[in-house]
């Protein structure tokens, strides 16, 4: 596997038409009303709509490919969802770059991005990662079922980092 980097997809809209198709193909039982352009205008705001906590970011392998995406949202559309967010949503890694970190910078990316922004914690829910999710930290804190499917809500607490000064 290439080195990649991960940045602002907003950085490279020459791949937000597959980066739509692959979120809209891998969520459509979870959300069956979304379309491509859903996705691509989840993009449009995260790229020029700074008011919005929705941010979406790419792994971007060294030949500029596109290896996979994630985003921090103030909301992911779990219905009655009592926690506050922000949260980590539609991380998707093309299966030929899983299991070479891409998942896991996606994610710690997000993570710290909401750690720069203030927030104590942040949420996600999976329906097939609740383990992947735990060995990062990640802890449970209910079941529910979306759409008829069993899903796992997450959180992590974000703490500070503060250096001491000597």
């Amino acid at each position: 596997m290439n080195s990649f980097k991960v940045a602002s997809l907003a950085e490279y809209p020459h791949h937000w038409q597959t980066a739509a198709e692959w979120s809209f193909k891998a969520w459509k039982h979870d959300f069956p009303s979304d379309t491509v352009q859903t996705y691509l205008d989840q993009y449009a705001v995260a790229a020029s709509e700074p008011e919005e906590l929705i941010e979406v970011f790419a792994a971007i392998d060294s030949q500029g490919n596109l290896l996979g995406v994630a985003s921090l949202a103030d909301d992911d559309e779990l219905p009655d969802a009592p926690e506050p967010g922000p949260w980590l949503a539609a991380v998707f890694v093309t299966p030929d770059a899983r299991k070479f970190g891409v998942g896991s910078a996606l994610v710690a990316h997000v993570v710290n991005r909401a750690r720069e922004l203030g927030y104590p914690k942040i949420y996600l829910y999976t329906e097939h990662q609740e383990n992947w999710y735990a060995t990062k930290g990640w802890v449970k804190i209910r079941d529910v079922i979306f759409l008829g499917l069993h899903h796992t809500v997450m959180q992590l607490e974000l703490k500070v980092m503060q250096l001491e000064l000597k």
